[in-house]
């Protein structure tokens, strides 16, 4: 494979394709996180799809290109959740067999609702990678298809739909905050943004804890990581692979680390202020906002709400701490925002102005 097996045209393509699948979901505009960071902030809620996750978008054109005597012997996938759920439920659609090998401390909620879509759920090994090598052995052994999560040219064009949508939506959009797991809806989003609006940037994030992609972005190269335990479990993986990383070294012009706590106070602002449910993996792009990337006056900057499959244990366990999270976005992001005004305006400010009087 190469980066030429995914181009603007597949993406356009794939459009057509899903359209009758998957959900064109809402650009909302934030009032809130506008305030907080002084930037114009707009939501993309992939959490609004059929199965509550952007992963449909990949899952349906894959399968939707697989040919009727393939379908027939079958697809085997391997997941920590989102695609495996997205595969079950696009394999249902179509009457295709599905086998997804899940790592054994997979969510259970996630689980649950593969089956619930009539896959067979097969439960291997700690981590994505060693699902993964199950998934090739069984499809050795079967010959059924595999659908991989994110290194294929029609998976990463079905990710890219979102792009298509988001400039649609907002064509002066500046910037784009995306979560990155195996990179294949990083990968899909900036060929379809940078085709449509060159200079617009393309920001990625990682978990703290899960920094596969971010390390190898910084060394120009591969670079495998220790398997580590996240709240954002849809974004581990021990490495890249070659299609995505190509494309992340061409088209994506940062990549920020969040930690643990940052994404559970992104979840809670999300729940509390925007009535938004995200699960951890999603909140991440909010947290990247609020903590790490600092955007200018008024840059216009969408962050993908990747999808809505919080466990629910994760969930009251945060809500049951709530009142103990520090929740310093809320006075630091304002501060922060106060501060760089005060350097270009200094004459508007006294003491007690607040920085909601310059809008």
């Amino acid at each position: 494979m190469n980066e030429e097996v995914v181009n603007f045209q597949n993406i356009l393509e794939a459009s057509k394709k899903i359209r009758d699948i998957v959900a064109r979901t809402p650009t909302y505009y934030s009032v809130v996180f506008s305030q907080r960071t002084g930037a114009k902030v707009y939501l993309k809620l992939e959490g609004f799809q059929p199965v509550g996750v952007f992963k449909i978008r990949g899952a349906a054109n894959k399968i939707c290109n697989i040919s009727k005597p393939d379908l027939e012997k079958g697809l085997v996938t391997a997941s920590s959740g989102n695609h495996g759920l997205s595969v079950a439920y696009v394999a249902n659609i179509v009457g295709a067999k599905a086998i997804v090998v899940v790592p054994k401390k997979a969510v259970k909620e996630k689980v649950e609702a593969i089956e619930s879509y009539g896959a067979q759920v097969v439960e291997y090994g700690k981590d994505y990678e060693e699902a993964y090598a199950k998934a090739l052995e069984m499809r050795e052994k079967t010959e059924m298809i595999l659908v991989h999560p994110f290194n294929d040219s029609f998976v990463i064009a079905g990710q890219g739909t979102i792009g298509l949508e988001l400039l649609e939506d907002i064509p002066d959009l500046d910037t784009i905050i995306v979560p990155i797991g195996g990179g294949g809806l990083i990968s899909g989003i900036a060929i379809a943004a940078k085709t449509l609006k060159p200079d617009i940037r393309i920001v990625g994030v990682q978990a703290e804890r899960a920094p596969a992609i971010y390390r190898s972005w910084r060394a120009g190269e591969i670079v495998e990581t220790e398997s580590f335990r996240t709240v954002a479990d849809g974004l581990v993986t021990r490495k890249p692979l070659d299609l995505t990383f190509r494309i992340i070294k061409k088209h994506v012009d940062e990549i920020l680390l969040v930690t643990e706590q940052e994404i559970g106070e992104s979840v809670l602002a999300l729940l509390r202020e925007a009535h938004v449910l995200a699960e951890p993996s999603a909140a991440t792009s909010l947290a990247a906002l609020l903590f790490k990337y600092s955007p200018k006056r008024r840059e216009k900057v969408a962050i993908i709400i990747s999808g809505a499959n919080i466990s629910l244990v994760y969930l009251q366990s945060l809500l049951r701490k709530q009142n103990g999270l520090s929740l310093n976005w809320q006075l630091g992001a304002k501060r922060r925002y106060e501060r760089k005004i005060k350097r270009k305006h200094k004459f508007y400010f006294s003491g007690s102005t607040s920085y909601k009087s310059l809008n």
